[in-house]
Formats: structure tokens, sequence, C-alpha cells
């Protein structure tokens, strides 16, 4: 029989040494999770108050480690013996202080004759790209209104938010375009079929819009009436409603349109409509006015 030599002796002592601390350092761990799921592994230095670190060896050499939630723990077993997740906690607060920390490590090295390398800078990283939601349709909300001293109406006011695919305000950068139609009252014989009234344009606006304009509403558009205004041109009394349509066209999102019917041309004033309806003027002598018919 071969006797073993003492290099081979020396060998084996220090492979069953090595294997005994491995042992020793990381025993046998195997996690219970509320779901049924089970994990096995070692408590890694990394495990925080808010998740255990279960540290694990892949067959190719990885090693992996696996952040889990403490709420989701409902027990482990090592070496036969059953943990609970406070003896868990209490096991990692032992290792977190037992671990060596990076400035340790470096005096080691330093201990060792040589110099610990510097940090290098941290390398500027690309700033991430920006996601810009696309718009899929516009909506808004038009109302007539007087914003200065007198008492008649002086345009509208359209609240457009452009929406995108999940129902959220857009702001965008764009040109809007907005038309104002109403029932006109018109010579009999320039519009016989309908008894002298026609449907028609009587005013267009175009504005610039700004992403920067937005608030929580939408951009809202001031639009004064022009030449027409009718609360001064009898024609306009051929109906009280009208209707607006508003195209947005903003670059890298498209052209959009929507429409609102039903928007009131004036506002509902029953004594001024019986006095115009008799000839007389609509508003008082004692009223402020900013024009004239």
């Amino acid at each position: 029989m071969m006797r073993a030599t003492p290099i081979l002796l020396a060998l084996t002592f220090v492979v069953c040494l090595a294997t005994s601390r491995t042992q020793a350092a990381e025993p046998a761990l195997t996690l219970r999770l509320a779901s049924g799921r089970e994990f096995a592994g070692a408590i890694d230095s990394q495990t925080s108050d808010q998740a255990l670190v279960l540290r694990s060896h892949s067959g190719s050499g990885m090693t992996i480690r696996r952040p889990i939630q403490w709420d989701r723990i409902i027990g482990a077993t090592q070496g036969g013996q059953t943990l609970t997740v406070e003896e868990l906690r209490l096991r990692a607060k032992e290792i977190a202080a037992t671990a060596p920390k990076p400035e340790d490590r470096a005096q080691r090295t330093e201990d060792r004759g040589q110099p610990a390398e510097a940090a290098a800078p941290p390398e500027a990283q690309p700033a991430p790209p920006v996601y810009l939601p696309l718009v899929r349709t516009i909506t808004f909300d038009v109302r007539i209104v007087n914003w200065d001293a007198d008492v008649e109406t002086d345009g509208l006011v359209v609240d457009l938010m452009p929406i995108d695919g999940d129902g959220y305000l857009t702001p965008v950068s764009g040109s809007v375009e907005v038309e104002f139609f109403a029932p006109q009252r018109r010579v009999f014989q320039h519009a016989p079929k309908s008894g002298g009234d026609t449907f028609e344009r009587v005013e267009r606006w175009t504005v610039a819009i700004d992403a920067a304009d937005f608030t929580v509403n939408g951009v809202s558009l001031r639009l004064p009436f022009g030449a027409i205004h009718p609360e001064f041109d009898s024609d306009w009394f051929a109906s009280p409603y009208g209707l607006v349509h508003v195209r947005l066209t903003s670059a890298g999102h498209g052209t959009f349109d929507a429409s609102r019917d039903g928007v009131r041309v004036r506002p509902w004033a029953p004594n001024r409509d019986q006095l115009e309806l008799h000839n007389y003027p609509r508003f008082l002598p004692t009223e402020a006015v900013g024009r004239h018919n």
C-alpha cells in the first residue's frame, strides 16, 4: 500500500480546512415565504431593515444575491434548526456588524505595501431619454365672456386640453384655429329655402400656443369679437346658440379637431331681447358700453 507523501497530506489538510471554514461562515439556510415558495442560500451582509438579502451560487460560479422583503418571510430552517423571523433579523445584524467595511479593506491593502487605488471620478452618464406622451385627442370648454369695464360681452374664452393615450393633459406647442358658426338672419330672397336664415361662419381666430402657457386646466385662449358683435348686430338674433370648431396643429403630434355645439351666442337676457324685438336699444342709456350700433 502506497503511503501518502507529506505534500499530499498538507494539501488534503488545507482543502478540508477551507471547506470547514466555508461551511461555518455560510451555513445552509432555507427561507419559507408566505407565498409557499422556498429559497436556499446564506444571509448576505447587504441585508437591511427592509429586506433580507439571500446569497447563493450558481453552477457556473456566479454569485446571486436575492433581496426578499421581511414581511414575505414566515420562517426558516438552518442546519436542522427552525428559526423565527426575529432570530433571522438578529443573525443578519450580527453578520452586518462583522462584515469588513470598504475603508477597512483599503487599509489592509496599504498594510501589505500596496497603496489603495484612488477612487476614479464617476464617468459622465448620458442623460436618460425624456418620454414625451403623444396627443391622441383634444377637448375644450368655451363660453362668452366680458373681460373689461363695460356691460356687453367681449368675446369667447376657450380652455383647450390636449389629451394623451392615458387620458392625461399633455402640454404642447403649436397653432390653434378657432371658428365660430351661428345662424344669421338674411333677406328672404337671399335664403328662400331656409326662410331667410343661414348658418354661417361669422368669426375665425388663429392663435399660437406654447407648452409653458399650460396650467392644470389646459391653455386658456381669449378670442375677442371683431367687426361683428352678437349684441349689437341684429343678424345674430336668428338663434341664441352657435357652434365652435377648434383645430390644434402641433409638430410631432399631428392635427386634431373638436367641435362644441349649443354655445351661447348672446347671454341669456329676456328683457334685453324683448326691448330689441320692439325696436328699442338693447342697452339702457345709463349703461356703459364699449361700442354702438
